[in-house]
């Protein structure tokens, strides 16, 4: 299967994800997608450099048994991902909410459905964040450096754990040192 037949196979309506959870079709291997530290996509190790291709597959996500795959109505094709498919490049305070927005123009509120955990990479600890019907995406540096920062003027640690707070609930950010 080639990387444009797979890109043929996605039809979007408006501005909502297709119904992926819906389509159960047969897994397709032979080719590798890859989504590395940085957030940057590789088909067959070659980068993927066309972002409306990107973002056209960031929208037909799904995750099971811990995996990610590109699901269409006609294939179900592996995506590695070195700690998550969306990166979190941005980030706002609306009102009570603290608003992320991905690579892909996607924003949503931290809320109950989607937290925020520290996970382990690398030795040491980050926070990875549930995006979307548990697809998961990590922060950019630089913007998580500027949450640091914002966390850290609102000192808000309990036992060395930094939170940010959004729908009045504490959310882990980072651990101090």
């Amino acid at each position: 299967m080639s990387i444009s037949k797979i890109a043929n196979n996605i039809k979007l309506t408006g501005n909502s994800f297709p119904p992926v959870h819906k389509w159960n079709p047969e897994l397709c291997e032979g080719q590798e997608f890859y989504v590395d530290r940085e957030g940057e996509w590789f088909y067959n190790n070659s980068p993927i450099k066309n972002y409306k291709l990107t973002k056209l597959f960031s929208t037909v996500l799904r995750k099971d048994d811990d995996l990610y795959y590109l699901v269409t109505p006609h294939e179900k094709v592996p995506l590695k991902t070195a700690i998550a498919p969306y990166v979190i490049t941005d980030f706002n305070f609306n009102s009570e909410y603290l608003e992320l927005v991905t690579n892909f123009e996607y924003s949503f509120v931290i809320n109950e459905i989607n937290s925020i955990k520290l996970i382990e990479f690398e030795d040491t600890q980050i926070p990875i964040v549930n995006v979307r019907d548990n697809i998961e995406g990590f922060f950019s540096r630089s913007t998580y450096y500027n949450l640091i920062n914002y966390a850290l003027e609102k000192n808000n640690i309990i036992d060395d754990i930094l939170y940010i707070t959004s729908a009045n609930k504490d959310y882990p950010v980072g651990k101090i040192a």
